[in-house]
């Protein structure tokens, strides 16, 4: 077991009532909860290495009050952490990642199997974007950015031959989604998977599929993508 393993153990055990609640507002069920090995921290773990530690000291409010969610690759193995605040009002993310050439992203170790067995895969801008579209979609991806990353291509180019892209409705998601179809549109049947700008219970404009499942929930959403993947 690496110290990165400790460290997601440790914050999954820390996970009470109040971060569950705000976990199951934002579209993550206690079984993906589980499945996914989500985790708080409230302060500087007690595990890590000395860089590690020297990225939590650099800026202590990066581990205060923070969701921590675990980042594999391709076998299931954590090499990585995404730190966000529980606060929805404190916008923003964290990334430490072990240095490593191989792809480390949200959700590919449990999306690798389905990857396989049915050639293709379903890749999101976010981790919130990833949970309700994967109650549905099992070989759904969260790359973390609105672009595919460089070193996960290779891995595409081994397991899959279709590629749906579900970036954001915003321009860096049509942006990255573009780039990808210019790179790549000639190694993959790809496929853009649209969400519409439907109202949210706040009234904003959805722009993400997080976003999109706060207006509809789990049945509307499951619904459209039925008609849109035939999942």
């Amino acid at each position: 077991m690496t110290w990165l393993d400790e460290l997601v153990d440790a914050a999954h055990l820390g996970l009470d009532d109040r971060c569950r609640e705000e976990l199951l507002g934002r579209g993550v069920s206690d079984e993906q909860i589980r499945l996914f090995r989500l985790g708080y921290l409230n302060g500087e773990p007690s595990v890590g290495d000395g860089r590690f530690r020297a990225w939590c000291r650099e800026n202590p409010r990066r581990v205060q009050d923070v969701f921590v969610f675990p980042l594999t690759n391709t076998l299931g193995e954590v090499r990585g952490i995404q730190i966000r605040a529980v606060d929805r009002a404190r916008k923003g993310y964290q990334k430490y990642v072990v240095r490593t050439g191989e792809p480390v992203l949200f959700g590919l170790g449990q999306a690798a199997e389905a990857m396989f067995r049915l050639g293709e895969v379903l890749v999101v801008e976010g981790t919130f974007d990833l949970f309700p579209l994967q109650r549905f979609v099992p070989h759904v991806v969260a790359t973390l950015t609105a672009r595919v990353p460089d070193n996960f291509v290779p891995t595409l180019r081994r397991v899959v031959n279709r590629v749906w892209l579900g970036y954001d409705m915003d321009e860096a998601g049509s942006y990255g989604a573009r780039r990808f179809e210019i790179q790549h549109g000639s190694e993959f049947e790809l496929r853009r998977l649209s969400f519409p700008s439907v109202h949210m219970p706040d009234g904003k404009l959805a722009k993400d599929p997080g976003d999109v499942w706060e207006a509809w929930g789990d049945d509307r959403l499951g619904q459209y993508l039925k008609e849109q993947m035939e999942v």
